[in-house]
């Protein structure tokens, strides 16, 4: 098999505190992972009843199972390199970056998913996805670029750049993470809050107080990077946003626990109708 490897490279060795950090961090991925899995199931099954076929034009319920689909193969992909079972090689490294590509692009987009549902015009909602698909799009292509050669060794130039723009692209995502969950809570504050619609306060307070655990996430990401073999950090991924899904998924089964509360809210045709004594307030939303 044709590995491109360079001619002067090292396996970095791994020690056996490098295999009990990525025993544990794969350990927990595993078991938060059921719980995410669950979840899901229990999350389609009562899409599948109300949707029927339809489902399957749900892109949620797509994002949600491709993103534990690829936080699978990327766990098992990382665990079998570490132990050896897997040699170092270029289709190695370019599935590893393949599968945390979709991992990032996955995640983010069902967070706009859940700004766009409560986004007036569909335009906005629109430009959201498409300027952070191309956002990311272009750190991903960046990755490749120096990422893959950096792990064959190609040149001390392409090492050295990737240890500074690793970490860049990490920080990158963060901040597009803290951005978009700041701008949902916005959008609830404004559509929602602001028209009298008090219950949804709830999932204001809920948000604030998930965006540390989310943000943390990442941080820990960064943090593992410091380890001294550098690709024990990637065993971190997957749990990360297995994590970060299921934080999703929480606020998706809240905005339904919300939203079906009809004591105060009428939903009709896309349009949210606050009913009151006299005048009846009204807030339109995109469904998706």
């Amino acid at each position: 098999m044709i590995t491109l490897l360079s001619p002067h490279f090292v396996l970095p060795a791994v020690s056996e505190d490098d295999m009990v950090i990525a025993s544990l961090a794969w350990g927990f991925t595993i078991g938060f992972g059921w719980l995410t899995t669950w979840t899901a199931v229990k999350q389609t099954l009562h899409i599948y009843k109300r949707h029927g076929r339809h489902i399957f034009h749900n892109a949620y319920v797509w994002m949600i199972w491709l993103e534990i689909l690829v936080c699978l193969i990327f766990s098992v992909l990382c665990w079998l390199y570490l132990r050896g079972t897997i040699p170092p090689s270029f289709a190695f490294y370019f599935c590893i970056v393949t599968t945390w590509a979709l991992q990032v692009q996955f995640l983010l987009q069902i967070i706009i998913n859940r700004c766009a549902i409560l986004l007036v015009d569909r335009r906005n909602a629109n430009r959201l996805k498409v300027g952070v698909a191309i956002l990311i799009t272009a750190i991903n292509i960046s990755v490749y670029a120096i990422w893959i050669p950096a792990r064959l060794q190609i040149s001390e130039t392409y090492i050295r750049v990737n240890d500074r723009w690793d970490r860049c692209e990490k920080v990158i995502y963060l901040l597009v993470d803290g951005a978009l969950n700041f701008y949902f809570i916005r959008i609830v504050r404004s559509s929602l809050v602001s028209a009298g619609l008090g219950k949804y306060k709830t999932l204001v307070h809920f948000n604030i107080g998930i965006i540390g655990l989310s943000l943390g996430m990442d941080v820990l990401i960064i943090s593992m990077m410091s380890l001294n073999n550098t690709f024990v950090y990637m065993q971190f991924h997957p749990l990360a946003y297995m994590v970060k899904l299921n934080i999703e998924m929480s606020m998706a089964d809240l905005i339904g626990r919300i939203a079906s509360d009809r004591s105060s809210v009428i939903i009709c045709n896309d349009t949210l109708e606050l009913a009151g004594a006299g005048d009846t307030q009204e807030v339109r939303f995109v469904s998706l």
